[in-house]
């Protein structure tokens, strides 16, 4: 097949969303399909460094906000029209409701092309990133412009059962299909993952996330100063907050700088490396619709504690890979108990790599063409 991804946010971007779109095209691509990534043009010059299958429109207005790069593009409707008569693809695929998926959906509907979307965020919660318009007015906008491109599309995807759910609940009318994000290629492993012998008996707790209000980094600050001191915490990310969480770690908090660590985007081998040596992944975030790094921490055969959440309920098994926790005083009590059984811990950590089995990118990007020939069928009919 030929397929047109269109999307807000790509590389220079980091985050879910990228890192899914980056994943199932380069599992389509293997499997013989060919796939476009239709974007921004957010940076000068960074159309040089990119593949061939990625087209940036073009922008005339580039600026930052909060950190975070934005482009206006310029009539991106014609501009996606003119894309569809040059390679004729089968199916456009959304990523986002907004902007270029507004476009891409006209574009496909002017061309008769079938449009689907995934639904990869609960966009309410994230209002605070709207500028200029206060939050309690943007959230039920929000709401409504999202359920109404849901309603003409051909079809949507979501990567938990708690957003279709949540997604029938609205009244969306078309069809819905469970399709995860696969694993990227970096994460994918057959075996329990080798580990060197620890020396200093010290308990490894990963987190690895965006450092932005709706991830909840400071829960689990609460959690680790309850935790006894052969415990070691390290937290990977990026984000608008990363100093702020710094600052309140060890100037407000006053936790210890020798066993709480932050690293700021290391390269990938390095993030693979920080996974392998990890005992336990520390999950936060109660807004995720899947939580991609949660397959990614399995897949190194690393168990997970997690607080409540959508994107959770899909790939937690209590006692299996990991626990689903509520409150700091529930997730302190579990992690101390994993850390003195070592059987429990190896227990939890072959559930984890099977489970991460059902995120392998061969398999997932089948789904998606099946569901791809399912939406097109149903329109020939």
């Amino acid at each position: 097949m030929r397929i047109f991804f269109v999307t807000n946010n790509y590389i220079p971007y980091s985050g879910g969303v990228v890192s899914s779109i980056v994943a199932t095209s380069d599992a389509l691509r293997s499997q013989g399909h060919e796939v476009f990534i239709i974007t921004l043009d957010f940076l000068k010059d960074q159309q040089s460094d990119d593949p061939h299958y990625v087209i940036r429109l073009y922008c005339p207005i580039k600026f930052t906000y909060k950190k975070n790069y934005m482009a206006i593009p310029w009539r991106p409707t014609s501009s996606i029209i003119q894309l569809i008569k040059k390679y004729t693809p089968d199916i456009i695929h959304v990523h986002h409701p907004f902007f270029l998926g507004t476009s891409a959906l006209k574009a496909a509907r002017i061309c008769n092309i079938p449009c689907v979307f995934t639904y990869h965020t609960l966009y309410e919660h994230y209002a605070h990133y709207v500028p200029l318009i206060p939050k309690h007015y943007t959230k039920q906008l929000i709401r409504s412009l999202v359920n109404r491109f849901c309603n003409k599309v051909d079809g949507i995807i979501t990567p938990s059962r708690e957003i279709k759910e949540y997604l029938i609940n609205q009244h969306i009318s078309c069809p819905i299909h469970i399709i995860p994000s696969p694993l990227r290629s970096l994460f994918c492993t057959t075996t329990i993952t080798t580990r060197p012998v620890a020396t200093d008996h010290m308990f490894k707790l990963l987190v690895v996330s965006r450092f932005v209000p709706e991830k909840n980094i400071p829960f689990i600050f609460d959690i680790f100063k309850t935790l006894p001191d052969y415990f070691i915490l390290t937290l990977i990310g990026y984000g608008n907050d990363y100093e702020a969480m710094q600052f309140l770690a060890f100037n407000i908090l006053h936790l210890p700088k020798n066993r709480v660590i932050f690293i700021h985007k290391p390269a990938q081998n390095d993030l693979l490396n920080y996974y392998r040596n990890a005992d336990l992944f520390i999950f936060s975030s109660t807004t995720d619709t899947q939580g991609i790094v949660l397959a990614e921490s399995m897949s190194q055969a690393v168990p997970v504690i997690a607080i409540d959440g959508p994107g959770q309920r899909d790939i937690i098994i209590n006692g299996i890979n990991g626990f689903i926790i509520n409150n700091t005083q529930e997730a302190a009590t579990i992690i101390i108990q994993i850390s003195q059984d070592k059987l429990l811990h190896n227990h939890l950590r072959q559930g984890a790599l099977k489970t991460a089995g059902h995120y392998n990118s061969n398999y997932i990007s089948q789904k998606l063409i099946n569901f791809y020939h399912y939406i097109i069928n149903s329109i020939n009919c």
